[in-house]
């Protein structure tokens, strides 16, 4: 029996590798963490054949050091909000700009998730920046308990009053708390987050054959199912954005 292939990828597709296993034709084994500290154990060493990160830079990196083929896009996710239970209010501007709440991302540098987030938030002003908390994202930060969403978590101990993320991990975090409510960013706030994939050097046809079933129609179909902008809504799979 042929040894399973090793996914690494962004924890904001957890769900949605996982769900899609079953039809990649091929044994794997999946683990899910901050694009920007998988990256660094690929370097280290640590065994994979596919990574996808929540952005094109870290891929593009492993690429660059002669350890992983040249970066393809994966599928793009939006920017939303999540608000505690019991806050009123839906004015998204309104809200992010109230100095008497908190607000919460995860760590920029570690997670695309947080770098996305602070450009976001930038265009209101550095005061709204400098207000954002690092809730998530890094390893010695407080971590949810496990089966539990992190942002659900999150806003439910307290940390935060608001937490901006993935439209996807916003979904996430309604599915385990749905008290809480998520409200995408408007146009001038948002940023699409493209996400891309690439294999390990020498890992293999199986590699390669797990790569082109993730840029699949039926895989990218499902993805969107799932709140992803798939690839046919903006460009071809072999460009980087």
């Amino acid at each position: 029996m042929s040894k399973p292939l090793v996914i690494l990828a962004a924890g904001s597709l957890a769900g949605a590798l996982c769900a899609l296993t079953p039809v990649f034709g091929h044994a794997v084994t999946t683990e899910f963490g901050p694009s920007g500290l998988l990256r660094p154990r690929i370097e280290g060493g640590a065994d994979w054949d596919v990574f996808v990160s929540a952005d094109t830079g870290h891929p593009a990196r492993l690429h660059a050091a002669g350890l992983g083929t040249a970066p393809r896009v994966f599928c793009r996710n939006a920017l939303a909000l999540i608000v505690r239970p019991g806050l009123p209010g839906d004015d998204v501007m309104s809200l992010l700009t109230r100095a008497d709440l908190r607000l919460g991302i995860s760590t920029p540098g570690n997670d695309p998730s947080g770098d996305y987030a602070l450009a976001a938030l930038d265009r209101l002003g550095p005061g709204v920046c400098t207000r954002a908390l690092r809730l998530t994202g890094a390893p010695d930060l407080p971590q949810a308990p496990v089966g539990r969403n992190p942002y659900a978590w999150t806003l439910e101990t307290g940390a935060a009053d608001l937490f901006v993320t993935y439209r996807t991990n916003a979904v996430a975090a309604r599915h385990d708390s749905p008290r809480l409510r998520a409200l995408d960013l408007p146009a001038p706030l948002q940023i699409r987050a493209t996400y891309a994939l690439t294999t390990r050097i020498g890992a293999g046809p199986g590699a390669e054959a797990l790569a082109r079933r993730l840029l699949s129609p039926d895989t990218q179909d499902r993805l969107a199912a799932l709140g992803f902008s798939p690839l046919t809504q903006f460009q071809t799979a072999g460009d980087i954005a």
